[in-house]
């Protein structure tokens, strides 16, 4: 005849049969269940992937939580590491005691870790992507340095190129005069030669040299234009220049933009983090 203790076993057995296979489909994660009397394993339910192949009548070891269970008459949780059984879960194993208040048994329910890991690889996805996130919004930082300081230096530019302006001005005006001048002079000398005959020779040479000097004149306004020449090219490339800054403007406004968009997915990351955190 069946003592009182293995009759509750029997039907807490029979019972378990019937409902762990409907909570095991219940439960978001995969789980598995295995129900052990005083010495043996009697039931036991596989998960999906979590599986440590418990046979039926197979002892319950001398080491672990069912055993300390079983001993201590306490509910025994443990974390078992995946180099064990292949998948990382966690263990609880709680006593089942009789009517008259002994432990007879021990349930224990095995929890599948995988999300735990799966959070622990988000994790350090969302640390390297913020370190990533740091490190280009320091190159950001530094692009913009770096475009004040070329602006900066247009700026400069710009000025000294209207100051050289100012001053070709000034120099053109001058030669235009001188040259006016020279051919004036030279008329006059020409004429006085021709009145004093002999006597102006010296009036011929004077001539002469005015004439050089027109000539002097007439290339050093050449000069001037050649100055001007390359003055406009200057100024053209400082145009291009700009188009440049406003180009890497553009850029770096693009960059931001990359930027808040990293920002929202990774506040989207955080926010699956913390789902899976609470399913755990």
């Amino acid at each position: 005849m069946k003592s009182q203790n293995e009759m509750d076993i029997e039907q807490l057995l029979n019972a378990l049969r019937i409902s762990l296979p409907l909570v095991q489909q219940l439960f978001p994660l995969d789980v598995m269940f295995a129900l052990a009397d005083s010495d043996k394993f009697i039931y036991y339910l596989p998960g999906n992937e979590l599986d440590i192949r418990i046979q039926e009548g197979t002892s319950v070891p001398q080491n672990g939580g069912i055993r300390r269970s079983l001993d201590t008459g306490e509910v025994v949780s443990a974390n078992i590491p995946k180099e064990i059984y292949g998948l990382p879960f966690k263990s609880s194993s709680m006593p089942v005691r009789g009517q008259d208040g002994k432990v007879i048994g021990v349930f224990t329910i095995g929890i599948s870790l995988s999300n735990q890991e799966t959070l622990s690889y988000a994790a350090n996805t969302l640390a390297t992507t913020s370190e990533e996130i740091s490190s280009t919004s320091g190159e950001i930082a530094g692009t913009a340095s770096d475009l004040a300081n070329t602006v900066s230096d247009l700026k400069l530019l710009g000025h000294k190129v209207v100051e050289e302006l100012h001053k070709t001005d000034e120099i053109l005006d001058f030669i235009k005069k001188v040259a006016d001048n020279s051919n004036l002079l030279g008329l006059n000398a020409a004429i006085e030669a021709a009145h004093a005959a002999e006597y102006g020779r010296g009036f011929g040479v004077v001539a002469q040299e005015i004439r050089k000097m027109s000539v002097s004149s007439a290339i050093s306004a050449k000069e001037i234009t050649g100055i001007l020449q390359t003055i406009k090219k200057n100024i053209t490339l400082m145009d291009e220049t700009l188009l440049d800054c406003l180009a890497q403007s553009e850029r770096q406004a693009a960059a931001t933009e990359e930027i808040t968009a990293s920002m929202q997915q990774l506040a989207a990351s955080a926010v699956e983090i913390e789902k899976i955190a609470r399913l755990i």
